[in-house]
């Protein structure tokens, strides 16, 4: 059991869009084994100090559940899942059989949750209906536990991006286009953000899909109280290149050229194979640079669907730079990483964390959270150290008002577990 500072008496939801995806089959996979004390904490955030000192929401205490477009249990998931990719055997998923076929009592299929804002003639049921049953389903997994609050967590695969929509600027013009059935103002996204935040659950979207936390979608946050974050998960190459060019930037070496190449092979691999899914991934990856080091480099991101990789994610990157008397050098990386192990921790760290806000009456966007994602909401700081002190300054606040404070800010120290 994660041995972690916690709020009694208390139970929270945690609502997953792409319930059946890779990454929320690991994440419900791996929080259940650290519930059980079969696993350890590794890769959680929150249980390092000093935010294994906020008083959190237990992974005991919280109750999963979610929405996927098509048919299936996590039971059956977590097995395919684990036989591909090697992350769970068997023996683990075995010994978690009781509590999967809980989460799977949670689970409800919904295929009018998918669509294509530039194919808009798809017949479905109307917007006004989806929301409506969206909806429904969150208030009766409230009901149905007895929960406190409902973290909602967008999980779904890259969706092809329209272009500019008039709908993102205002909420009256969303509410509006949800009205009218106008299915090519609107993104699946949009429309789940929208019936998620309605039911007054705090909202991450973990997904390339920014239009999930466009303004309009912001403003309703704002007027429902909840917090919401985004965009796109920081979990391999980005994550590398954001600790990474702020070295050339402080020793004043000039990079001429960055080239990225990320070879993948799971779900989300086949999707970006796609060119209209992969065009905001690519931006969102691409976007970090000028930021750091101060100007724009030759940068190229190409994605790549490698079916025989699985859910292993390989990255190679080549760093052109500019020394002392014009000198050009290279540097360059390979980061080997299995893509789901590496997110689902992350989403149970963002979950705990935004449930906290919630109770603290803190809404809209979480700044804090900047160091989880690529294209942060409300930041303009693209350098993960800088990104992680906010949350570090951030759970140091908090610590101080109720008193747990270590006046030694050591966040380097061995996680909890």
């Amino acid at each position: 059991m994660l041995d972690l500072v916690h709020r009694p008496g208390a139970r929270t939801g945690l609502w997953i869009l792409g319930a059946l995806g890779d990454i929320a089959t690991t994440l419900i996979v791996g929080g259940l084994a650290i519930r059980r004390g079969l696993r350890p904490p590794t890769g959680m955030v929150t249980a390092l100090p000093p935010f294994n000192a906020l008083p959190l929401t237990r992974l005991d205490d919280l109750v999963i559940g979610g929405v996927d477009i098509r048919e299936g249990s996590v039971s059956a998931s977590a097995r395919q899942v684990g036989a591909s990719s090697g992350t769970f055997d068997a023996t683990l998923l075995d010994a978690l059989a009781k509590d999967l076929a809980a989460v799977d009592a949670n689970l409800v299929a919904a295929p009018p949750l998918a669509w294509d804002a530039q194919a808009p003639e798809q017949a479905r049921p109307a917007l006004s209906d989806v929301v409506a049953e969206l909806r429904t389903r969150i208030a009766a997994f409230r009901t149905r536990h007895r929960l406190d609050h409902v973290v909602v967590v967008n999980l779904v695969s890259a969706e092809p991006e329209p272009p500019a929509l008039p709908t993102t600027a205002a909420l009256a013009a969303l509410e509006a286009a949800i009205a009218q059935d106008r299915r090519d103002q609107v993104t699946p996204s949009m429309c789940s953000a929208y019936a998620c935040l309605q039911e007054s659950c705090s909202f991450i979207n973990f997904t390339p899909n920014a239009y999930a936390t466009c303004p309009a979608l912001q403003q309703l946050a704002q007027r429902m109280r909840v917090p919401i974050a985004g965009n796109d998960g920081k979990t391999g190459e980005t994550l590398v290149k954001t600790a990474l060019a702020p070295m050339f930037a402080a020793r004043n070496l000039r990079v001429l050229s960055w080239e990225g190449f990320n070879m993948l092979g799971n779900g989300d691999g086949a999707t970006l194979e796609n060119p209209a899914n992969r065009a905001s991934k690519i931006r969102n990856k691409s976007g970090v640079l000028s930021q750091m080091l101060g100007y724009e480099p030759h940068a190229g991101v190409h994605i790549n669907y490698v079916p025989s990789l699985g859910d292993w994610k390989t990255a190679w990157d080549l760093i052109h730079f500019e020394g002392f008397l014009g000198v050009r050098m290279s540097m360059q990386f390979t980061w080997q990483g299995c893509d789901s192990i590496l997110a689902a921790p992350l989403v149970l760290d963002m979950a705990r964390l935004a449930d906290f806000a919630f109770r603290q009456n803190e809404y809209g966007p979480m700044a804090h959270l900047a160091c989880f994602f690529k294209n942060p909401l409300d930041v303009e700081e693209m350098a993960l150290a800088p990104q992680f002190e906010m949350l570090v300054a951030y759970a140091a606040d908090h610590l101080e008002r109720i008193g747990r404070c270590d006046p030694i800010r050591d966040h380097t120290t061995t996680q909890a577990g």
